[in-house]
């Protein structure tokens, strides 16, 4: 896994690296700019037939600005500086790089940024704090009329550790974005495409937070055999509590996920208040692999993992009644997903429990203030409370909770904003489970497995129109190739 840094962090990262005389702050910032006219040279098509313009703020990511331009000039590539500031600060770095005055300018209104092939961000940095003013937004809504946009460190606008003043329209449109040692939380707190991070010589740090990247996967992965001494039961058992009149698709959704993902014996128990065979026939039939009974009239299994909530009646609050409907033992382990996650206190549900929410339904649960976002909110504040629970944050990237570590899951693709697709993790979740993965285990491989069933589909089928159901099929497919992967 990759250290996901703070701005604390960030910036302790670099005066350590000062002080401890390893490197300079001079040459951490020289290596930074080389790096950034590297990365274009190398990165970009056709490099030396751009033209590129490089906007400066007054801060730290200015001065790494001022230097990738002047390394880009070296490597013979076209490239202007404009400031956002009369008073700029890099007068002594101008100096030293020896760049003219004819290279340079300062922003005004007759300067057209969707004329240059290419701009490069370096207007704020990790530590932008504040509420942007009317020019500093004027600026960016102009940049981001050029698609071609990259940015240094973090997209200038957005905020390293979340924050109240975030405005989605004053935020740098970043095709890429480069940053130095390790990544941001901030990179994650934003839907920013292709980070990029580049070692500039800093020296490894520790952190709570953490990127989940491939090689955390191969080593969660359990070897597979063509021959064991296996059955239905001890392949993977899992029961399901899901589904409602109003929303009878999830159920159906969670349980053919649980199956496809590999579970032996799904046990669908279907919430059924009038007592309708014919229904429960009629669900039989149409999940022909999947045990369904109605769960008011069954007992059920104390030991098996158990998913609740999909599709269920947001009336039934399934953990408030469990003497009227017999609830499992507290000590399993759960899958709490939608209509199960209840606007209550945390402790209510059981400790072994993964919970599943979007951030909506999250706001519910722990009660955050009306009108905050996923960018504004920050994120420890999700760790308060929790104990042995996991909490899997679904957003734009996904965040799996924990008492202790805060880890990032970043591959899933938009086509995963399309209904039903929540009910499927919460099946890939319960049947990894049932399969004999730990809570942790089957979080980190369950959202991963998830993320990469979608871009199966995207990469192989079509960049549009997946459905809940594509995304089904897709799974042993995706799950395929993670273990073909991790073999090499």
């Amino acid at each position: 896994m990759i250290p996901v840094l703070t701005k604390e962090q960030a910036y302790k990262l670099d005066k350590d690296t000062i002080e401890s005389g390893y490197l300079s702050q001079e040459e951490l910032m020289d290596n930074a700019g080389k790096a950034v006219a590297q990365f274009f040279c190398e990165k970009i098509r056709n490099p030396f037939s751009k033209t590129v313009i490089v906007v400066c703020g007054k801060g730290n990511n200015g001065a790494d600005g001022v230097v990738a331009h002047s390394y880009l000039k070296k490597y013979n590539v076209s490239s202007k500086i404009v400031f956002t500031e009369t008073k700029h600060g890099h007068s002594k770095l101008l100096k030293k790089y020896k760049i003219s005055e004819s290279e340079i300018s300062v922003y005004n209104d007759k300067i057209k940024f969707d004329k240059y092939d290419c701009i490069i961000d370096g207007i704020f940095g990790i530590g932008l704090s504040r509420n942007l003013s009317d020019k500093y937004i004027k600026i960016i809504k102009e940049l981001n009329k050029n698609k071609n946009l990259i940015s240094i460190d973090i997209p200038s606008g957005a905020f390293s550790d979340g924050t109240d003043f975030y405005l989605e329209d004053s935020v740098v449109n970043s095709k890429f974005t480069i940053t130095f040692g390790f990544p941001k939380l901030g990179h994650f707190l934003v839907p920013i495409s292709n980070l990029f991070i580049s070692d500039i010589g800093f020296k490894t740090i520790s952190s709570n937070i953490q990127k989940i990247e491939f090689s955390d996967i191969a080593n969660i992965l359990k070897s597979l055999n063509k021959k064991r001494n296996v059955h239905k039961y001890t392949k993977g058992k899992c029961q399901i509590i899901a589904g409602s009149y109003i929303y009878p698709g999830a159920s159906i959704l969670c349980s053919l996920a649980a199956q496809k993902t590999g579970s032996g014996y799904v046990h669908l128990f279907f919430e059924d208040p009038t007592d309708n065979e014919n229904y429960i026939d009629n669900l039989n039939c149409q999940l022909s692999d999947i045990i369904v009974s109605n769960y008011i009239n069954q007992e059920h299994d104390n030991y098996s993992p158990t998913l609740v909530g999909s599709g269920r009646d947001e009336s039934i609050f399934f953990f408030q009644y469990e003497e009227e409907y017999k609830v499992l033992d507290m000590n399993n382990r759960y899958i709490i997903d939608a209509g199960e996650i209840y606007p209550c206190s945390m402790h209510v549900y059981p400790e072994k429990s993964i919970i599943t929410p979007h951030f909506g339904e999250y706001k519910d649960l722990i009660d955050i203030e009306e009108g905050i976002s996923i960018e504004k909110w920050h994120l420890e504040e999700a760790q308060k409370g929790i104990s042995k629970r996991i909490i899997i944050l679904k957003s734009f990237n996904t965040f799996i909770i924990t008492e202790d570590m805060i880890y990032i899951m970043d591959r899933g693709p938009s086509l995963l904003a399309t209904a039903g697709t929540g009910d499927v993790l919460s099946g890939i979740l319960v049947s990894l489970l049932s399969q004999g993965y730990s809570r942790l285990e089957a979080s980190i491989l369950g959202t991963y497995l998830h993320a990469e069933a979608a871009n199966y589909y995207m990469n192989n089928i079509s960049k549009d129109g997946m459905t809940a159901s594509d995304l089904i099929d897709c799974i042993p497919l995706a799950f395929n190739e993670l273990r073909k992967n991790s073999e090499l």
